[in-house]
């Protein structure tokens, strides 16, 4: 694919832009942004908010610290989403006894319904978004992008050696 549809009558030629990641990622995260702000206003959460409850679920017990890295957020910017969401009761925020300042995190019951909510949400949009899309096509993206977010290393942006 070189070339991009922005109309029914107008395609723009993108050459060697259509192999360039960044730009690509930049182009899709755009197109994908009103889909996201339908899913979030639906379940009434902030941006961010989805990622964050998501890697809880997952994860129950993570710590804050962790949580940032993983959703690649400044630690600031989970604190305050994490305090937020606990105060709305869908998460929980527990010191952990052989570390007293560290957080770990888990669902409450509220929140196990919420997640279960968004997954459908976010399931159907994923099917929509792959829709033409060959299941091994679908499989080998996602493994290659794996791929590629496991070459970022840490999360404080160093690349491992």
């Amino acid at each position: 694919m070189t070339k991009f549809r922005i109309s029914p009558d107008s395609d723009i030629e993108l050459g060697p832009m259509a192999r360039d990641m960044p730009f690509m990622m930049r182009t899709l995260q755009a197109l994908m942004r009103p889909e996201g702000q339908a899913i979030r206003s639906e379940v009434d959460l902030p941006p961010g908010a989805i990622g964050v409850l998501a890697v809880i679920w997952l994860n129950p017990g993570i710590s804050q610290n962790e949580l940032a890295g993983a959703v690649a957020l400044k630690k600031s910017a989970v604190t305050k989403l994490v305090t937020d969401l606990e105060a709305r009761g869908i998460l929980v925020r527990e010191r952990v006894s052989q570390d007293r300042r560290m957080n770990a995190l888990t669902l409450s019951h509220e929140g196990q319904v919420l997640i279960g909510r968004i997954r459908r949400l976010t399931q159907a949009w994923n099917d929509r978004l792959f829709s033409d899309v060959a299941p091994a096509d679908r499989e080998t993206f996602f493994r290659v992008l794996e791929t590629i977010l496991a070459s970022f290393g840490t999360s404080d942006g160093s690349n491992r050696t």
